[in-house]
Formats: C-alpha cells, sequence, structure tokens
C-alpha cells in the first residue's frame, strides 16, 4: 500500500484550495477540468489536495480552463512595477492593498460590486 503524503511548501495547498474553490464556483466537476487540460481525474485530485506540484505549463492551463488569471492565486504576491513618477505620495501603496484585495475575492457577483462601488464613488466625487 503507498501512501501519498501532503507537500508542505504552503504554497501548494493554498493553489490546490483556490482551484477546488473556482471549480465548484463554476459548477464543474474534476473529471471536466481534467478533460480540458488534458491530464487524469486523479493528478486534478492530487493538485487541489495540495500532494502533487504541478508545471507552470498545466498551471496555465488550469487557469485558462477556470477563466481566471494566474495572479488571483497569490493574492499576496507584490509585483515589482515600474515607477513612473519619481515623487512618492502614497497612492502605489494604496493600489496595491486595493489591487491585493479584489484578486483575494473568487465570486465574480462580489468583484462587480466592488466596481460598481469604486465606480460611484469616482463620479460623486466629481461633482
Amino acid at each position: 500500500m503507498k501512501l501519498t503524503k501532503k507537500l508542505d511548501d504552503g504554497i501548494s495547498n493554498g493553489v490546490g484550495d483556490k482551484i477546488r474553490a473556482r471549480r465548484r464556483e463554476l459548477n464543474m466537476t474534476q473529471q471536466q477540468v481534467a478533460s480540458l487540460v488534458g491530464c487524469s481525474i486523479q493528478q486534478i485530485q492530487k493538485y487541489e489536495a495540495g500532494m502533487s506540484q504541478m508545471s507552470v505549463l498545466v498551471f496555465l492551463k488550469i487557469c485558462q480552463v477556470l477563466h481566471t488569471h494566474p495572479t488571483l492565486f497569490f493574492p499576496s504576491f507584490a509585483f515589482a512595477e515600474a515607477q513612473q513618477n519619481s515623487e512618492c505620495d502614497g497612492s502605489e501603496e494604496l493600489e496595491r492593498r486595493l489591487l491585493s484585495a479584489f484578486r483575494s475575492v473568487s465570486n465574480l457577483k462580489v468583484k462587480e460590486r466592488i466596481v460598481n462601488l469604486v465606480e460611484a464613488l469616482i463620479s460623486t466625487a466629481k461633482i
């Protein structure tokens, strides 16, 4: 009997949990995802359980199948951006926090409400 052990890297488990949540949000089965990605259902189960690492290519295929951007799986990951203005007024940090919070939301309806709220706040601020 072969025992399979969860990977202890902290990343695989988090990504697997988010893949499972997004798949369920889309009402997709593991079999459907596996077919579209081109791997076995057992492999999808291992990815979701954090028991197997996936290649970048497989990860990107899963993102495509789940209609989501890869960065949504890593909301706290800060991307280095070229600074367009040499003066720093603190808005970059606010922008980073807003984007990080937005990316952590998996429900599309909630995301739409957030965008509507921000747009409403902007339109009232212009008055």
